[in-house]
């Protein structure tokens, strides 16, 4: 941990090259989500509960938890599950233009977990997908992802098995971190252990 950090609590405004806790466990600081089609409020969808991030969507409307701080290069790493039977969920990297899918692809009603999203590339929804989902992702248990981000190019990794390797032609230099909830179907996400390795 970075000098004169605690534990639990580091400084965005003093953040350096190293290990950081994105996310305290107590609470949502650092983190907002601000919906220009849906103007509700974070907490509306969002709490912690218990060390855990939940998100829920009962009325089934989009809404992206967001760090208040943009990174660049770095390697996060997280804890994933819920227990509802369809889900739409993943992880925006560098802001909204490139993610990392979490659940089934409302597009192609395909569990697409731990692939790559990025439309605006032009190549196609998801760029970068594995035959790994079926066989790796424990749908109803806690599942570890991560995410290394090294300029234009990202890694992913679940439950230690590695799934993609891609490289976005329009992938942002840097941009805030963001958990999602799909609109179009309800769900209740739960997050935990969030952890960010910054580079630079």
């Amino acid at each position: 941990m970075i000098a004169g950090l605690t534990a639990m609590v580091f400084s965005f405004s003093a953040l350096e090259a190293g290990e950081v806790e994105i996310f305290n466990g107590k609470n949502l600081n650092g983190w907002s989500s601000v919906e220009t089609k849906n103007p509700q409020k974070t907490e509306d969808y969002w709490k912690v509960v218990d060390g855990v991030i939940i998100g829920d969507n009962p009325d089934k409307k989009n809404s992206v938890l967001w760090t208040e701080k943009e990174f660049g290069d770095y390697t996060l790493t997280l804890e994933f599950k819920t227990e509802s039977p369809d889900y739409d969920s993943g992880v925006f990297l560098h802001g909204e233009s490139h993610q990392e899918q979490i659940g089934v692809s409302r597009s192609l009603k395909v569990d697409l977990t731990a692939c790559i999203y990025a439309p605006i590339d032009g190549k196609g929804g998801y760029p970068a997908t594995s035959d790994k989902v079926k066989t790796v992702h424990k749908l109803g248990e806690w599942n570890t992802m991560k995410i290394v981000v090294e300029g234009k190019r990202i890694r992913t990794w679940m439950n230690g098995e590695e799934f993609v390797d891609y490289t976005g032609p329009k992938f942002a230099e840097k941009g805030p971190i963001g958990l999602q909830l799909h609109a179009g179907v309800h769900q209740k996400m739960q997050f935990r252990n969030l952890t960010l390795t910054v580079e630079g």
